[in-house]
């Protein structure tokens, strides 16, 4: 009788949650601190396959899990994909940039990842309205230049604060604040280096007027 696989709850990167694996295979080793499992599973809803190691401290028995890729807890948008293959070269490095913020939040590295968004955030507004000086200068030229609302620059305001503080002050952002600036870099970045080109496809199927 063919032995039924076992299944553990581990969190998918590509679910972006925690889902049923299949054990597909299990060894261990030990050293005169740890005892290590490495497992190798398989995500029974989309099979992305990823490795976990659980450590056990010998002396407490206190056990640490991490997983290989690392648990993302936020999907990466749609326009970053746009900006990582823009035809500009500047907005290409732009979108690695926000991609590696990405990395850094998955990782819980959340000073890098907030000096990662002031620096995206800065160099879009030079991409679009150019170098105008202070931010508030920037901020202002931008909303000028219709590419953000007067709330926007608010929040990009405060955005661009906590990266300064995190960067120049020793300041570190906690996980909530980290998504919320993230909210804001997506509302700046959807309708600039996404919803625009969705939207001529969309215009372009609907029906003229008579």
């Amino acid at each position: 009788m063919a032995k039924t696989p076992r299944k553990i709850k581990a969190p998918c990167s590509t679910c972006v949650r925690a889902t049923t694996h299949l054990l597909l295979f299990q060894t261990t080793q030990t050293d005169e601190e740890y005892n290590y499992a490495y497992v190798m599973i398989s995500c029974g809803g989309c099979q992305t396959i990823s490795m976990g190691v659980q450590s056990r401290y010998l002396s407490d028995g206190t056990i640490t899990n991490q997983y290989y890729p690392s648990p993302v807890s936020r999907q990466q948008p749609t326009w970053l994909q746009f900006m990582r293959l823009g035809i500009e070269i500047e907005e290409e490095k732009i979108g690695d940039l926000i991609f590696e913020v990405y990395r850094a939040v998955d990782a819980k590295q959340y000073r890098l990842a907030a000096m990662g968004i002031r620096a995206a955030l800065e160099q879009i507004m030079i991409m679009k309205v150019g170098d105008k000086g202070t931010f508030n200068q920037k901020l202002d030229a931008f909303q000028q230049a219709g590419l953000i609302s007067s709330i926007q620059r608010d929040a990009m305001r405060a955005t661009l604060d906590v990266g300064d503080a995190a960067m120049h002050r020793g300041y570190s952002p906690k996980e909530g604040e980290l998504k919320i600036a993230l909210d804001v870099l997506d509302g700046v970045c959807a309708p600039i280096f996404g919803h625009v080109d969705e939207a001529k496809r969309m215009a372009k199927g609907v029906p003229p007027r008579k």
